[in-house]
């Protein structure tokens, strides 16, 4: 392991000793009629966005911007990117005051011109454009497809630009790493694409060699969380990809690792987390078996001697392979 990965204790990658990547977090208005895991979108034309992504990087200046420990930075976590019309339908069936309805009603006025051409090609019947935009009702998703992907690519397009646009102008030389997706369709990672310098992605699943990003795109990639569990030892749940038992689980990290070392994309691989979770559960009631070391600070030596194996070897392995 040659790098400090996100979610780390700032006290600690600031001793520089050990490459690191800084993770910048902010919330801002929402899109009331959006959905997601962890939340609602980001308003992308709202002006707390861009404010409030002044104020977290300014955060880290003095500390992570301009160290030449930090490689870069991840922006945000696992985001509700859902299918490629969702955030366009979202913002339809927002508030008449929500920006994002604001400037795609905009953007539908300066196509069709006329409300009644806009309704021909969806199969609406909207009287007005102040009707459109007091409307909270889900559009023909299939008649209005092409006017939803486009503007869920300006969502999308706007959201990494502006972040990448702060970025190099207050971190230049430090990389963008991306908003670590979880769930994307083409739409949002060919967005990420035009912007980031790294695509993050969090994979749990048991190998990425074959991982490929949508539309064949030459990016580098990075692997922001992926772990493995068993229950042979110590806790109650395995996490979100269980193994037999502690040898097995060895082999999984063995295994998952060397086959993104013979992936030419991938530039890395973050493993979630250091140390077990609490057998009572974090705030959202996890309590994983995922560590590299218990709840007691006790290694789990297999795990560590699969770590080590690869971890030795791991640029011979990538030149070879």
């Amino acid at each position: 392991m040659n790098t400090i990965a996100n979610w780390s204790d700032g006290s600690i990658y600031r001793m520089k000793k050990t490459p690191y990547t800084a993770t910048i977090s902010f919330s801002s208005r929402n899109i009331e009629g959006s959905e997601g895991y962890w939340g609602k979108f980001h308003d992308v034309f709202d002006p707390s966005f861009a404010a409030n992504l002044d104020r977290a990087v300014a955060q880290h200046k003095g500390q992570a911007i301009g160290d030449p420990w930090c490689i870069g930075f991840f922006v945000h976590n696992e985001l509700g990117w859902d299918d490629d019309t969702s955030l366009a339908v979202a913002a339809l069936k927002s508030p008449a005051d929500q920006p994002a309805k604001k400037q795609f009603v905009a953007d539908l006025t300066a196509k069709y011109h006329t409300i009644d051409k806009l309704n021909q090609t969806w199969g609406s019947s909207y009287a007005s454009w102040d009707d459109l935009l007091k409307s909270t009702k889900d559009p023909d998703k299939k008649k209005a497809r092409e006017d939803l992907t486009a503007f869920y690519t300006k969502i999308a397009e706007t959201y990494f630009k502006t972040i990448r646009d702060k970025l190099a102008s207050d971190a230049p030389g430090q990389l963008y790493l991306g908003c670590r997706f979880a769930w994307a369709n083409d739409l949002a990672v060919a967005a990420a694409v035009k912007y980031c310098e790294v695509i993050a992605y969090n994979r749990y699943e048991r190998s990425v060699e074959a991982f490929r990003i949508p539309a064949g795109a030459d990016k580098p990639v990075i692997i922001g969380e992926f772990h493995f569990g068993a229950l042979d030892r110590g806790m109650f749940h395995t996490g979100l990809v269980p193994t037999a038992d502690q040898n097995d689980r060895a082999a999984h990290y063995r295994n998952y690792v060397q086959g993104a070392l013979r992936n030419p994309l991938i530039i890395g691989t973050h493993w979630f987390q250091y140390r077990d979770q609490a057998t009572t559960g974090r705030g959202d009631g996890e309590n994983y078996q995922i560590g590299l070391l218990d709840v007691c600070d006790n290694p789990y030596p297999e795990t560590i001697a699969a770590v080590r194996e690869v971890g030795y070897s791991l640029y011979e392995y990538r030149l070879k392979n």
